[in-house]
Parts: structure tokens; C-alpha cells; sequence
């Protein structure tokens, strides 16, 4: 990585008070990255769709993409990269395109890694995901014995490896078959965990059938509406747009915005297009696994559990979806 880093960030997963967090690589801490485990805290769509950033300066002003460089991130799980994939609809498949998006897309290398240590909270595997890298990626590593087993995904992934001091020599059968070994692995456990969670409908159908369904309710009086869980999300991307002057020149401002926040469709007059709690309490779940397969034929989770972890009244995204098809049978 210190030749990486030479001339772009190098962000690595590493622990930090018990949790996992993206870091900046520093050649002098000697620090490594933690490859297998866990997926960080932090969600990629950080790194791409900053949580407060200047878009554009007038009358006239430099062009805030100029002079961002490149980045390097090392040790993506598999529901990170599945996130990038699904934002792509959004910011950069359509007829109008995110800059910065696109941008920041095309200058990034992205490294993936196995999953070897599921949280409870991980649900991969109900959305027909594996906890190892599947697309995505232009490098992926897999923790083995006597190093990693390393898999080009792009030509961009083949470039980053032709620098100084990154030697690969022929992967060995016996390595390969303790990769898939490991992947089979932690494949079960999260399988296992999920078990109590699993449904005879799609998410997508569950969601579909049971707009008014009664089991909504049943959370709609604990969810605090504090929209951590959205922060959190890999695929959440609402935001809202507001001018500002700075000295002579003004500035349009791009921020991140939740649907969960009471203000967020209220308009002139005071109307709002989701005026109660259990209409914007519905509203990720029908954004997830409603609106986005239909116009993007991709469901905007991946399963990381992110959700799960930062809500403060305990809700478990895994339980609503169950629930919606207990309320459906009876």
C-alpha cells in the first residue's frame, strides 16, 4: 500500500474502541489493514456522496472537482460493493449524471475482501447475496494461510497492481480450496442466523401486497424518527440544495437529507406529501423494495445490518419484513 499511497489516500478498514472503521493509510504507523471480519461502520457512500459539500460557486468560480484526487479503498465487504452498484443507478446510469459522482467512480480503486466474522445483525444472504465479493471490485483479496489469494476484477484492478513491490505468484490448489472453505463457511452462519427471518414472498411482494397492512403500526409509536439508520445506510442518498454567500462569490451547498425527518416533503403552505409517522415510517421500506426494483430491477438494501445496529428503539428491519407476511396469513 505505501506505493498507493504515493500519490492518492489509501483508506483501510482498521479497530478502533471495538469497531471497525475506515482509516487513512499512513506509511509511518505501520499500521495493516484488517481484511477479513467485518464491514466498517462507516458505509462507502462517504468516500462518493460526502455528507456536506460545496457543488458550485457563481457567478463564476473554479470547478470544485479539479483538484480532487483519486483514492484507493482497501477491504470492501461484499454488501459495500453491492451499494456502489446500486447508487450507480441513481448518480450515474441515467440521462443526467452526478460530476461528482461519476467522478470520484472513475478516479477510485476498489479493493473487496471476504467476509470471516458476521455480526448478528447481517442479512446478506436473504437478499440471495454471498458475504464475499461477487462484482464490483477491481481487486479482491481473501485471507488464507500464508497470505491472500488476490482476484482481478477490472483493468483498472490490474493496473494497481503493476507498481513497485507487489509481487503475486500462481495461487495453490490448497489455497484456493481454504478460500472456498472459508466463504462456505461464514456463507452458513449467516445463514443460520436468519433463519427465524426467512419468508415464503420476496421482499419486494411483501411490500407490494401490504401497504395498509396493520403490522406497520406496530413500530410506528417506537421508531424516534432520528433517521440513523438512513445515515447509516450504503444506499440511502436523499439530500437537499441551499445557496449561501461566501465574500463576493456564493456557493450552492449539497447536504444529506432523510425521508424520516418531518420537514423533509413538507412544501408551501405547510402540506406534506407524508404528514404521519407510519407513512414515513413505510416509506424506506417501500423505497428499498418497491420503487428501486421496479425502475432499476435492483432492491436498494444489501443486507449490512447497519440499520439494525444504529437504532435506537431496537427495530429490526428483518423482523417488519417478517411481520408484514405473519399479518398477511392471518
Amino acid at each position: 500500500m505505501g506505493s498507493w499511497a504515493q500519490d492518492r489516500p489509501v483508506y483501510m478498514p482498521v479497530s478502533r474502541a471495538g469497531h471497525r472503521h475506515w482509516w487513512r493509510f499512513a506509511p509511518e504507523t505501520g499500521a495493516k489493514p484488517e481484511l477479513d471480519g467485518i464491514r466498517a461502520v462507516e458505509p462507502l457512500k462517504t468516500f462518493y456522496f460526502h455528507l456536506k459539500e460545496t457543488v458550485a460557486k457563481y457567478p463564476s468560480g473554479p470547478d470544485p472537482l479539479d483538484d480532487e484526487p483519486g483514492f484507493v479503498l482497501v477491504g470492501a465487504k461484499n454488501c459495500d460493493l453491492r451499494s456502489l452498484e446500486c447508487l450507480d443507478q441513481t448518480f450515474a446510469m441515467g440521462d443526467i449524471q452526478d460530476p461528482f459522482w461519476v467522478s470520484r467512480r472513475e478516479k477510485a480503486f476498489v479493493i473487496g475482501a471476504d467476509c470471516s466474522a458476521p455480526a448478528p445483525t447481517c442479512f446478506c444472504t436473504l437478499l440471495d447475496m454471498k458475504p464475499y465479493p461477487q462484482s464490483g471490485f477491481d481487486l479482491s483479496v481473501a485471507v488464507v494461510s500464508g497470505g491472500l489469494v488476490v482476484e482481478v476484477g477490472t483493468e483498472k484492478g490490474a493496473r494497481l497492481l503493476d507498481v513497485d513491490g507487489v509481487e503475486l505468484s500462481e495461487a495453490t490448489d490448497q489455497q484456493l480450496a481454504e478460500r472456498e472453505r472459508n466463504r462456505e463457511q461464514t456463507r452458513r452462519t449467516v445463514e443460520e442466523q436468519n433463519r427465524e427471518f426467512e419468508t415464503t414472498h420476496s421482499f419486494t411482494e411483501l411490500v407490494e401486497s401490504n401497504f395498509e397492512s396493520p403490522a406497520w403500526t406496530k413500530y410506528v409509536g417506537r421508531c424516534r424518527e432520528d433517521a440513523a439508520c438512513l445515515a447509516v445506510c450504503p444506499t440511502c442518498h436523499c439530500f437537499v440544495l441551499y445557496d449561501q454567500k461566501v465574500g463576493d462569490q456564493n456557493e450552492r451547498v449539497r447536504v444529506w437529507d432523510f425521508c424520516y425527518l418531518r420537514g423533509y416533503t413538507r412544501v408551501g403552505g405547510g402540506h406534506s406529501a407524508r404528514a404521519t409517522g407510519n407513512d414515513r415510517f413505510k416509506n424506506k421500506y417501500v423505497k428499498k423494495f418497491q420503487f428501486y426494483p421496479s425502475k432499476f430491477d435492483m432492491m436498494a438494501c444489501t443486507g449490512c445490518g447497519r440499520c439494525i445496529e444504529a437504532c435506537l428503539a431496537g427495530i429490526d428491519m428483518r423482523q417488519v419484513l417478517h411481520d408484514l407476511e405473519e399479518s398477511q396469513s392471518d
